[in-house]
């Protein structure tokens, strides 16, 4: 513990080893199969919400290894040179000091997938030279900007701390402080702080100040955003139609449209027999008022489709369940998307035809079939100028 008033509880409090780490046992776990496994894959990617711990898990695990942490950020992967001139040897040699090396890639969010252009593949490429783990955090590891680096990375999910846990914290960090705080002043902040660990204890840190307690209220509820995975896993898990059932997709950053691919996706992996056609069911109830808002434009049918959703499909299930369960992404928008790039390379081959040929490309595509067989001689292809994907296409 750092000695020192003026630092941030948060950081004075920050946990040092997995000994300290609280509500994310799962996580440690999977974190200490990875290093037992190590080379096989060199990296570990911490996903969650801010404030989880992702950062001090890292930390926690360079004190368990006797390891020195060399700590980067998004900003550095702005200079690909600063890269390939420190980093590249740094993560080859080993530690002067201590025993072991772990080389930290913190909020990998903030590499601009635009402004950082061939940040993320010297990223890549650190991860394929390294001679130690790699420990990268991000809040939203599912960006599909991400798509290689959840490839080579072990993903590892931090989840929102329950409240009960974060209440232990900061009746622990009180007693430390010797600060006096009522039992609900504590309860009220680790509800608001929504899993948050930071966030609790820099509201505690600014309430233990203020000359007035009752100054609570002025602390807000954290507005985060939930991620699609714990949406899913409160729908899934729970049979009891609440408040927070009613609500559970409302802090989800996403379409309407992309949240039901992803129930529909991950329906079949939760339920089985009576409970899967009971949940299907919802689902496709869910579907008619789609179509009804689509075609009428009636928007207050939104409510609907939101409640089949969430609760049509909770309710599908007897009883509660328990355990972690790995939510796959929806193989139907990659399906939509790989017919999307073919139907864009049929389109490109009759717009070729048809200028040489002066018809419209409408008609070109509408005799493909005829057109193949015409295009199946070299040198017509060679005349058009074919790129490699067009007469992969020609000849699929």
């Amino acid at each position: 513990m750092i000695n020192n008033d003026h630092v941030p509880w948060c950081e004075k409090y920050r946990t040092r080893c997995f000994s300290d780490v609280k509500g994310q046992e799962l996580a440690v776990d999977k974190i200490k199969i990875f290093l037992r496994s190590f080379p096989k894959k060199k990296a570990v990617a911490l996903h969650g919400p801010p404030g989880v711990g992702k950062t001090s898990l890292a930390y926690a695990v360079a004190f368990e290894m006797d390891a020195e942490i060399l700590e980067l950020n998004a900003s550095d992967f702005r200079n690909k040179a600063k890269i390939a001139e420190i980093v590249g040897p740094a993560s080859r040699q080993k530690s002067l000091f201590q025993k072991n090396k772990i080389i930290l890639v913190d909020e990998v969010d903030g590499i601009a997938s635009i402004k950082d252009r061939g940040g993320l593949g010297e990223l890549l490429v650190l991860l394929g030279n390294s001679a130690f783990p790699v420990i990268i955090t991000a809040n939203d590891i599912w960006d599909k900007k991400f798509s290689l680096l959840r490839q080579k990375a072990e993903l590892v999910q931090l989840k929102e701390v329950d409240y009960k846990v974060v209440l232990r914290i900061l009746q622990e960090v009180c007693e430390k402080e010797n600060c006096v705080v009522s039992s609900e002043v504590l309860t009220s902040i680790s509800i608001k702080a929504r899993g948050d660990i930071r966030a609790a204890l820099n509201d505690l840190q600014i309430l233990s100040k203020m000359d007035s307690p009752e100054l609570l209220c002025e602390v807000g509820e954290r507005n985060k955003e939930q991620s699609i995975f714990s949406a899913l896993q409160y729908v899934f898990k729970n049979t009891e139609i609440n408040g927070e059932m009613l609500k559970v997709y409302d802090e989800v950053n996403m379409p309407i449209d992309d949240i039901f691919l992803w129930v529909e996706e991950n329906i079949p992996v939760e339920y089985k027999g009576v409970e899967l056609v009971r949940a299907l069911d919802a689902l496709s109830l869910a579907d008619v008022f789609r179509g009804r808002i689509r075609r009428q434009r009636h928007w207050r049918f939104m409510v609907y489709e939101y409640f089949l959703l969430g609760a049509g499909v909770a309710a599908a299930k007897k009883y509660n369940r328990t355990g972690w369960t790995n939510y796959r992404k929806p193989s139907r928008i990659l399906k939509i998307w790989l017919q999307n790039q073919r139907a864009a390379k049929k389109k490109t081959i009759c717009q070729k035809y048809a200028k040489r040929c002066h018809i419209s490309t409408k008609t070109a595509m509408k005799d493909f079939m005829l057109l193949k067989i015409i295009l199946a001689k070299q040198e017509i292809r060679e005349e058009l100028k074919f790129d490699n994907d067009e007469l992969a296409y020609l000849d699929k």
